[in-house]
């Protein structure tokens, strides 16, 4: 399967009161600490998706609990998801990241080499809101396998 070159995912994965960052290795981002994310392959769900893109970059598995935000533009959109930690310890895959690590929450929003969208990211996890995916129209005949989050 082949990535897509407009649609991504992202994660705010949560174990206790710490928060899982990847170093990155590449683009705007090299060498700062942001939420692991990646694009869609093809017929790919976003939560399956987030999944895979975290394993890929961290080495660890999680489940999402719901959709805390969708950042757009003209030529891209990012759906992130809040997320626990199921199992596994980081690990960069050393290649797209140089470092995995779970850092306390409130020391993220303090540190220089985070992003300031991942910190934004943090702070609205604190909040808890999340969009959940919809099960009343998952069971509708007429869902075809399509996915509603609402709140």
């Amino acid at each position: 399967m082949e990535d897509n070159k407009f649609a991504a995912v992202g994660g705010i994965v949560l174990r206790g009161g710490c928060v899982l960052l990847v170093r990155h290795t590449y683009g705007s981002a090299a060498g700062k600490l942001l939420n692991p994310s990646g694009m869609l392959k093809q017929g790919e769900l976003p939560h399956d998706a987030l999944r895979r893109e975290i394993m890929e970059e961290a080495g660890v598995e999680i489940e999402p609990k719901g959709l805390l935000a969708i950042r757009c533009s003209v030529k891209d959109w990012w759906m992130i998801f809040l997320a626990n930690h199921v199992s596994g310890e980081p690990r960069p895959d050393n290649n797209e990241t140089s470092e995995a690590l779970f850092i306390p929450c409130d020391e993220a929003l303090t540190r220089p080499d985070v992003t300031d969208a991942t910190k934004e990211l943090i702070r609205l996890a604190g909040e808890g809101r999340v969009m959940r995916v919809n099960e009343r129209y998952a069971a509708f005949p007429s869902s075809d396998g399509r996915v509603m989050y609402s709140v």
